[in-house]
């Protein structure tokens, strides 16, 4: 880490063997239908010649979030079977007055703040399909997501309140102080839908030692314009960042944030400072990996890669362990002592590994506020109760037969 990094071209090598862990038929339509559109026909018209099954790649297309790829590249086309392409179109349908719907939510929602004087940013959703896609139904996305600061929470949920709006979880005022201080977003439900609305004040919880400067990603924020609105969203370049850790939150189980990622790197985008700063919050291996996988699996075109010689190595192991879990279909255990595990492999720096064990280790969290009612006088004793529940974990997993 000591050498300067090199922005370079990506190594063929590497590209290869990420290649090299090839997917059922079904996950390869619709990898083939998200390349460019000059790049998608060889591959897919010999898959569509294959034996597939539609079921699971309907099933497979609404997991990983690919439906609208999967409608524009097939729809179309005459050697999809009739009642096929209408069951696409369908799906796709719904998908678009869903968004429809989103759409109307966020603008009255961003009026709202307007009115009170909050600064939001549009995040993801709707305004990161415009973003990248230039029409917000290219994306599936299921809630609405914005970003505040922390000091402007109280104010935001107020605000959602007067629009109808409940928050999915009920903290006592010191939770509450605790909770902006270690976690980083409320949920919000409106009618029947309990999770319509995320509004976040950081970007991953405190225990992951990921610290972005809240502040100044307002600061460098950018407008977008969506359906004759005009938001601010955050800079490409922030975005870039942010995309990439929320995507190893999720250990890249959904391909549509690769998806999203490829789309990002082909925009002109200042990667020095892309480099510096990922190097500062400690997540270059990250950005790395989430460049790499993007680049192999969707042919993204973009020829720089922030080049760490003593990563490159790990990368291509990691790499490829993420691709088989992508072909295994293994769902993501957020609670896990495995996927803990897996989070520090991910920082190349050993004070952020250790922060992140200790600081899971320590701080409570609402499973614990909601596992035992403490008085908030006597708060500190949720670190024993924190202490108990992840011994507890240990022990079934110590006494779990081995597979």
């Amino acid at each position: 880490m000591a050498a300067a990094a090199q922005i370079e071209p990506v190594d063929s090598e590497l590209r290869t063997k990420l290649k090299a862990a090839r997917f059922a038929p079904e996950l390869e339509l619709l990898l083939a239908c998200s390349q460019p559109t000059s790049d998608r026909e060889p591959d897919l018209g010999a898959i569509l010649e294959s034996p597939l099954n539609w079921d699971s790649v309907l099933r497979l297309a609404n997991h990983h979030r690919l439906l609208p790829s999967l409608h524009a590249a097939v729809c179309t086309r005459d050697g999809v079977p009739a009642s096929i392409r209408s069951a696409i179109g369908a799906r796709f349908h719904n998908h678009q007055r869903r968004v429809l719907r989103f759409t109307a939510e966020l603008a009255r929602i961003w009026l709202h703040f307007e009115q009170h004087k909050i600064p939001i940013l549009a995040h993801k959703g709707a305004a990161l399909g415009q973003f990248l896609y230039g029409d917000p139904a290219m994306r599936q996305f299921g809630d609405l997501d914005f970003l505040v600061q922390a000091a402007d929470v109280p104010r935001a949920r107020s605000a959602l309140q007067e629009l109808g709006y409940a928050q999915k979880i009920q903290l006592t005022p010191r939770q509450e102080k605790e909770y902006l201080r270690s976690g980083y977003e409320h949920v919000f439900g409106l009618n029947s839908e309990r999770n319509l609305v995320e509004v976040q004040w950081q970007i991953v919880p405190r225990f992951y030692s990921i610290n972005f400067d809240m502040e100044a990603m307002f600061a460098r924020s950018v407008d977008l314009a969506l359906d004759g609105l005009r938001l601010r969203t955050l800079r490409k370049e922030d975005l870039m960042l942010v995309l990439c850790v929320h995507a190893a939150k999720h250990e890249w189980s959904q391909l549509g944030m690769l998806r999203d990622i490829a789309a990002l790197a082909g925009f002109d985008l200042d990667w020095g400072w892309i480099e510096r700063e990922a190097r500062r919050l400690g997540v270059a291996r990250i950005l790395l990996l989430s460049l790499s996988l993007a680049d192999s699996l969707f042919s993204s075109r973009f020829s720089v890669l922030i080049r760490l010689p003593v990563e490159s190595f790990r990368v291509q192991g990691l790499a490829a362990a993420i691709q088989d879990k992508i072909a295994a279909g293994m769902d993501v255990e957020t609670e896990s002592l495995r996927y803990f595990r897996n989070m520090t492999q991910l920082r190349e720096r050993w004070l952020d590994r250790a922060r992140l064990a200790w600081r899971l280790a320590t701080t409570p969290s609402v499973g614990e506020w909601q596992s035992s009612q403490i008085p908030d006088s006597l708060f500190p004793l949720y670190h024993g109760v924190r202490a108990v529940r992840l011994l507890k974990r240990l022990m079934i997993r110590s006494s779990s037969p081995v597979e």
